[in-house]
């Protein structure tokens, strides 16, 4: 599972793209003056209520620690860890003019850490081998992304650490939650809506012709 949450607006990018609400008019204009659909994407909600059953989420996270992965809230001290991380996983990410991880540095992991936001971790073995980040905006958390080392792909992690994270966030109180990614990555959207999400919006990149 690889999210990458970027609460998208209609604009235009690098090289002329344009980037719309799959709902625009604008997209059959630029279909019909030869602009080229090279990536789609999307962003979902999550809400849940004091008396919504939380059974799901405990089992997600009950389920990988049998097969010794223990999922935890990570700190700081963790940055060096995570940081390798997300190194041998960045190539992995989907590449979209919307959607898009950059390559991160030292600086840019530790500041996941900011005042407010969570991070969590999978541990297999003694080895951070999943991770992801939250960041809250008033009564809203969104899951920023989750990078899952390629040989633990597969096997639930990424569904228990955004779990935990819902579980550890509702316990603070909140109840909404965000978060999107590429279309092409469906194994990360099937995550998701696994979890509950509803996919709320869908956008659209489009290429001039050339």
């Amino acid at each position: 599972m690889q999210v990458n949450s970027q609460r998208q607006s209609s604009e235009t990018v690098n090289q002329g793209i344009q980037v719309l609400r799959d709902s625009d008019p604008r997209c059959a204009e630029l279909e019909t003056s030869g602009y080229i659909l090279v990536a789609e994407s999307w962003g979902a909600r999550l809400r849940i209520s004091g008396d919504d059953d939380m059974t799901l989420y405990e089992d997600s996270v009950k389920r990988v620690l049998a097969n010794q992965v223990h999922i935890e809230e990570l700190n700081a001290e963790f940055a060096n860890a995570l940081f390798e991380l997300e190194l041998v996983n960045n190539p992995d990410y989907p590449r979209t003019p919307a959607t898009s991880r950059s390559l991160p540095s030292s600086e840019s992991i530790r500041s996941l850490w900011r005042e407010g936001n969570r991070v969590f971790g999978g541990i297999s073995s003694g080895v951070l081998v999943g991770a992801l980040a939250t960041s809250r905006r008033e009564n809203l958390v969104e899951l920023d992304f989750a990078s899952i080392l390629r040989e633990h792909r597969g096997k639930g992690i990424g569904k228990a650490l955004a779990a935990a994270a819902i579980l550890t966030w509702v316990r603070q109180g909140i109840h909404l939650f965000g978060t999107g990614g590429a279309s092409a990555n469906a194994a990360s959207l099937g995550t998701v809506r696994s979890l509950g999400f509803s996919v709320e919006e869908k956008w659209r990149s489009y290429r001039p012709p050339l």
